[in-house]
C-alpha cells in the first residue's frame, strides 16, 4: 500500500483532496492534529494531518503451511474433489466500503496466549475439526455440543477430505450465526456501553470517523456522565478535528437533526450490580436508541460469559468485541454467539483511529478461521 499524507483545516478539506487524488477506493489510516507553529499559534486553528492508502492490485502468492498454529487454519486444497465452501458468503462488490478488509483484521499471534499446535485425529474415518475447534478457542463444552450437531447431520463417519470437512462445519456455524438476526429498528442514535477499560470510546471514534469521512453523514456526540464522571476528554477532541459537536449534556441545538449520533458512557463495574441497576435506569431515561455492548476480545471466555451475562438486564441490541489484534484465537468469538442471547455485531482491532472497525459477519469470523487455498 502506498501511503500519502494530506494536510487541511478540517475533516470535510481532507476527504475532498483525498477523494480526488486517491479516488473512491482510498483507505484512511490515521488523524491527528498539527499545531501551529511560532507565534502564529496565538491566533492560528490548528490544522490536521491526514494519512490515507490505495491497495496496488496484484496476486498473493501461495502460503506454505505455517507449522504453528497461529489462530486459523491455513490447508492446501487435498482434493480436486472437495465440496465448495459455499456457506461462507462471498464479499459483496455492490457494498459500501469499510475502512480496512477483512485481511487486515487479521490479527498477529500474541506471545501471550500461543495455542498448540492442531492435533489431527489417529483413527480413519474420525472427525478432525473437534481438536481444531478447541485449539481455536471454542470452549470444551461448545466443541461437544457441536459434535453432537455434526453427527446428527452427516453422521459419526468423517469426510475424506479435509476441505469437505471444514465445508460442512461452516455450514453448521453459519446456521448457529443465521439463529439469532439483529432486531431491526428505526433509531439512529447510538449508545456504547460496557466493563471500564474495553474500548468504549475508541470503537465510537472509529465508527464517528467512517460516518463522517467515508459516507458523508452529519453527526452528534454527547459524552455524558453516569454513575462516575465520564472522563474521555479524547472523544472532545477528536469531535474537534472530525468538526462534530461533542456536547457534555444531552440538548438539541436548533436546525436539522444529525443523520447519525452517538453517546458515549462511563465504563462501569460489571461485578457491581448496583451500577449496573443505575446504568439501566440511565438508559431509560435516553430516547430510543440502539444499545451496543463493548466487550474486549483478548480476555479469557470464561471471563467474557460472565461480562455478558452481568450485562443481560440491559437492551442490548449487539456486542462490539475489540482488541482483536491481541487475540488470534477467534473461535472464542464463537463462544459468545453458542454461549449467550446476544448478536456479535462489530470487530474492531488496535487503538489507531479510523483503524479497524467492521461489521461482524459469519464470513468475516470464518474466513479468518479457515484459510483454505
Amino acid at each position: 500500500m502506498k501511503i500519502y499524507q494530506f494536510i487541511a483545516d478540517n475533516a470535510a478539506q481532507a476527504v475532498e483532496q483525498i477523494r480526488r487524488q486517491l479516488g473512491p477506493n482510498a483507505v484512511v489510516l490515521n488523524i491527528r492534529q498539527l499545531p501551529a507553529e511560532g507565534f502564529s499559534r496565538l491566533w492560528s486553528k490548528p490544522r490536521i494531518e491526514v494519512l490515507a492508502g490505495i491497495e496496488e492490485e496484484k496476486p498473493e502468492p501461495p502460503q506454505p503451511v505455517e507449522k504453528q498454529f497461529d489462530g486459523r487454519l491455513d490447508m492446501l486444497d487435498d482434493s480436486a474433489a472437495a465440496a465448495p465452501f459455499d456457506r461462507v458468503p462471498a464479499p459483496n462488490p455492490s457494498a459500501q466500503p469499510s475502512l480496512l478488509s477483512a485481511a487486515d483484521i487479521a490479527a498477529p499471534t500474541s506471545p501471550f496466549a500461543a495455542p498448540d499446535p492442531v492435533k489431527f485425529a489417529d483413527g480413519e474415518g474420525e472427525w478432525r475439526l473437534p481438536s481444531m475447534l478447541q485449539d481455536m478457542g471454542f470452549s470444551p463444552l461448545n466443541v461437544h455440543q457441536f459434535v453432537d450437531q455434526l453427527h446428527h447431520r452427516h453422521g459419526e463417519v468423517a469426510p475424506a477430505s479435509l476441505r469437505e470437512e471444514i465445508s460442512v462445519a461452516c455450514s453448521l456455524l453459519a446456521d448457529f450465526w443465521d439463529r439469532k438476526p439483529i432486531a431491526p429498528t428505526g433509531s439512529s442514535l447510538h449508545v456504547f456501553v460496557g466493563p471500564c477499560g474495553s474500548g468504549k470510546t475508541t470503537a465510537l471514534c472509529k465508527w464517528l470517523t467512517q460516518a463522517t469521512l467515508l459516507a458523508g453523514h452529519s453527526a452528534r456526540v454527547w459524552r455524558l456522565d453516569g454513575g462516575t464522571a465520564n472522563t474521555a476528554e479524547s472523544l472532545s477532541v477528536y469531535g474537534e478535528i472530525l468538526g462534530v459537536p461533542v456536547a457534555r449534556s444531552l440538548t438539541f441545538e436548533d436546525g436539522p437533526p444529525p443523520e447519525i449520533g452517538f453517546i458515549d458512557l462511563p465504563g462501569v463495574d460489571w461485578r457491581d450490580s448496583s451500577a449496573l441497576r443505575d446504568l439501566a435506569r440511565r438508559l431509560t431515561e435516553l430516547p430510543s436508541a440502539q444499545v451496543h455492548l463493548v466487550l474486549n476480545a483478548a480476555y479469557e471466555s470464561s471471563i467474557l460469559l460472565a461480562q455478558a451475562q452481568a450485562f443481560r438486564q440491559l437492551p442490548v441490541q449487539d456486542i462490539v468485541l475489540t482488541h482483536l489484534d491481541e487475540e488470534p484465537r477467534w473461535g472464542k468469538l464463537w463462544n459468545l454467539v453458542l454461549g449467550t442471547n446476544f448478536r456479535v455485531g462489530w470487530l474492531s482491532a488496535g487503538q489507531n483511529i479510523p483503524g479497524t472497525f467492521v461489521a461482524a459477519s459469519v464470513g468475516e469470523i470464518l474466513a479468518r478461521q479457515f484459510a483454505l487455498k
